[in-house]
C-alpha cells in the first residue's frame, strides 16, 4: 500500500468515495438524503497546496482517503487548527491500519504547516470511527448536541 498526494485524475474518484463516506453516515444521521452524490467537489481545490488530500493507493486502485486544511482562526484562541474533515476506506480494506496510516501523513502535513491542534467531527453514534480516532490520541474536547424540531 502507498500513501501519496491525490492527483486531478483521481478526483471522480475521491467524489464516488465522500459519496460512499455520506450515506454510509445515514445510519448514524437519519437527515442525510438517500439519494445525495458528491460531483465536481474535490477538483476545486486538487492543486492548492494549502489543504491536504492524500490516497491509499492498492494495486494502483484507490482503496481510501483522508482530507483536510486549516481552519479559520477564532480570534479568542492562541491555537493554530486544522480540521480532519473526510477519512474513508473502502470496506474490504478496513482494520488493516489504512486509516492509522492516513491519519500520520496528515498529521505530518499539519505539524509541517505549524498546526497545534486537529479537531474531528464524529457522529456520536459511530463507535467505529470514535474508536479509530481515540486510538490515534484524539480526546473529546468538545460535543455538539442537537435538538430535533420535527
Amino acid at each position: 500500500m502507498l500513501i501519496r498526494r491525490a492527483e486531478k485524475e483521481d478526483c471522480n474518484k475521491l467524489d464516488e468515495l465522500l459519496t460512499l463516506l455520506i450515506r454510509d453516515e445515514k445510519q448514524y444521521d437519519d437527515s442525510i438524503d438517500d439519494f445525495f452524490a458528491v460531483i465536481g467537489y474535490y477538483e476545486n481545490f486538487i492543486n492548492d497546496l494549502d489543504k491536504c488530500l492524500l490516497v491509499a493507493v492498492d494495486n494502483e486502485e484507490i482503496i481510501g482517503y483522508i482530507y483536510g486544511y486549516k481552519q479559520d482562526k477564532d480570534p479568542t484562541s492562541s491555537k493554530s487548527e486544522y480540521l480532519l474533515d473526510a477519512l474513508y476506506v473502502i470496506d474490504n480494506y478496513r482494520n488493516q491500519g489504512i486509516g492509522k496510516s492516513l491519519i500520520n501523513e496528515f498529521k505530518k502535513f499539519c505539524v509541517e504547516n505549524n498546526a497545534t491542534h486537529i479537531n474531528v467531527n464524529v457522529c456520536s453514534k459511530n463507535i467505529g470511527a470514535k474508536t479509530l480516532y481515540q486510538s490515534n490520541d484524539f480526546e473529546t474536547t468538545k460535543e455538539t448536541m442537537t435538538l430535533k424540531l420535527k
